[in-house]
Formats: structure tokens, sequence, C-alpha cells
């Protein structure tokens, strides 16, 4: 069966925006408000509708030309009775001095379910219910140009509601198929040279990650997880060459849920998130950023991942790939935010996504 991906349809691009200029902490033009309706259509959810936004603004601290923070908004409620509740945000102050960014959310969906590992490659999938509140916290701190070291705190409580009968989650043994609490502390290293955090034209973003799970913070599952996210940008005349490389490694007693990850809006458009998840991951991308007239703009994109048990046994028979393009709809041009409209194709999989933001 064809992987059938989140198809968000937005009723308007652009349905508010705000420039607050009416306080004294902080100056015109330092905030600005973007609201978004939207409603959107899946295998998992029927019809669903809510509303999206973005904030960007400037501490009454920071200078003119400092980097913006950001807060992001999603809700979202649909027809089988789910809530979809995300908040994003990043937020800078002394002039980058210290950085804090995370999420705080509250889910009530379906997700579809399709096996470990590599030997699922025929399954169409099966629907599980969950509900569970979501908080991600990082904190860094500068301790040279560009350089940042900080803390991670990350938990999710997750109620499984409901499996397929007869189904994997069903039949298995599957860790993490009740459910579970999940909290874990860990270090993170970041590097991070981009001219520009929303649309970079240049530089370089690299963080790693060491995140230990386990009954020291309440969670019954003790796990570790070790991640590298590297991101290069290329100006090129007026286009951009963006490249992206990602490894994950997990070792312990690791829930289904808290695997590795192929698909999804940012990792290896075209696949349904979490259509391939394992132990250890590898993924490359690379994306050709290019403007066409007004406020869009173009890309194309390509990508390749693995995930196996085993760092070894990352073979090259087990090798995804997509392939896709898309479009960029400038909706704030001091700060430089798309909305991105992208299609992504693989091997009897397809994906369309709509969001705030670039991929990486």
């Amino acid at each position: 069966m064809q992987d059938k991906l989140l198809l968000v349809l937005l009723l308007s691009i652009i349905s508010a925006q705000v420039c607050y200029t009416q306080t004294d902490s902080i100056p015109p033009k330092r905030s600005r408000l973007i609201g978004l309706p939207i409603v959107f259509l899946s295998p998992e959810t029927s019809w669903g509708f809510g509303v999206a936004g973005v904030y960007t603004f400037k501490l009454p601290e920071e200078s003119d030309i400092s980097r913006p923070s950001q807060i992001q908004l999603g809700a979202a409620y649909t027809l089988e009775d789910q809530i979809l509740f995300y908040l994003p945000f990043q937020v800078f102050y002394k002039d980058r001095k210290y950085n804090f960014y995370g999420e705080l959310g509250y889910y009530r969906y379906n997700y579809f379910y399709f096996g470990n590992g590599n030997s699922f490659e025929d399954y169409d999938g099966e629907l599980f219910g969950v509900t569970f509140p979501r908080v991600r916290l990082n904190a860094l701190y500068q301790i040279r140009p560009n350089t940042y070291l900080g803390l991670r705190y990350w938990m999710d409580d997750y109620d499984i509601t409901e499996v397929e009968e007869m189904g994997v989650l069903d039949t298995e043994n599957i860790t993490g198929q009740d459910g579970g609490f999940l909290s874990g502390l860990g270090l993170l290293a970041q590097y991070d040279n981009r001219d520009h955090i929303f649309y970079p034209r240049k530089g370089w973003f690299a963080e790693g990650v060491i995140l230990q799970n386990g009954s020291y913070l309440g969670s019954p599952f003790n796990f570790t997880k070790v991640s590298l996210d590297v991101s290069k940008y290329i100006s090129i005349r007026r286009t951009i060459l963006a490249l992206n490389a990602y490894w994950e490694w997990n070792e312990g007693d690791i829930p289904f849920n808290q695997l590795a990850l192929l698909g999804g809006t940012k990792r290896l458009r075209g696949f349904y998130e979490g259509r391939f998840r394992d132990e250890k991951l590898a993924l490359f991308q690379s994306e050709w950023r290019f403007p066409l007239f007004w406020r869009l703009g173009a890309v194309v994109f390509g990508g390749l991942g693995w995930v196996a048990p085993e760092i070894n046994e990352l073979q090259l028979r087990h090798t995804r790939y997509t392939v896709g393009a898309g479009l960029r709809i400038l909706i704030q041009k001091q700060d430089q935010i798309n909305v991105r409209i992208d299609f992504g194709l693989g091997p009897n999989t397809t994906g369309v996504y709509i969001t705030v933001g670039e991929a990486f």
C-alpha cells in the first residue's frame, strides 16, 4: 500500500500579520506575529481543523542586529476527536550568550506503526492510539564564539489507548507497547556560525547530544540516546546548497516510540515518520534552494537513510531513498520565514508537507 502522509492545506497563506509598536519595552518592528488557519486530511485523522502561528521578537536588552527569538503555536482538532497542541520555542538572551529552546505539547492522536527494523518492508502498518503530554527543554551557554554547551531534558508520558487486534503491537513482545513514562536528562553541545537562523545562506550548524533516560528520573525505561546532527550551507550566486547528515545511536531498554525514525517533515521526506525505525540510524540529505519571483522560491532535494539494530548492520541492501521538490512562500521578509510546501517521492511512497520553516 502506498504510504499516505499528513497533507495540510492552508486556507490562507497570511491571515494575520501584526507588528506591535505600542509598547515601551519593545521598539517598533522588534516583534511580529503571523497567524495561519489550517485544514488537513490524513488516514489517521479524517478531517482536522486548527490554527498555526509564528511570533518573532527580540528581548528589550538585545541589540537590533541580534538574532530574533521565536515562538510557534499549533493547535488542531479532528473529526476523530483527536487533539494536537504544540508550542516550539527558541529564545536568545544577552546577544546569544544564552540560548533556550524546546517544545511544550499535548497530543491525543493516532499513529501508524510498521514494526521495528528492516523486516517489515511489505507491511501496510497498523494504527495505535496514544495520549501524552510532552516537554522538551534545552539550555545552552556560549563558551566561545559560535560554540555552546548545555543541558537537555525530555519528558513524554505515553498512555497507549488502542492497538489493532492481532497487529504487531498486540501479538508481539514490543518494548513500550503498553506506554509508560519517559524522562531523560543529558548534555548537548552546539557549533553554529550560520549567517541567519531561519534561512541560512552560509555557515555550519552542528549539534551533539548524549541523553540518559532512566529510573533516577522516574522512568521505568533505562536507555541511552546519542545523536549528531550536522548541516552545511553554501551560497552559489543567488542559490543555496544545503547539506545535512544525521546519526543516532540508542542502547538499552528502548521503547518502540523512542527508536531512531526515518521519514516525516525533516528526515527523508516522502516516507511516513517512523516507516522504518531501529536502534541505529544514519542519514544524508541535500537541498538546492533558489528564488523564483516576488516572495516565491523553490527547492529540489534528495536523501539516503539506513536503520539497523547495530552499526555494522547498516547495509547497502537496506538503503532507503527519496527525492522531491518544493515551493517556498516568504511570509515574513525581515526574519526570512517561509511556508514550505514539499512533495517527496520514494519506492512505493509519497508525502506532501506544508509547514513553517526549513527542514534543516
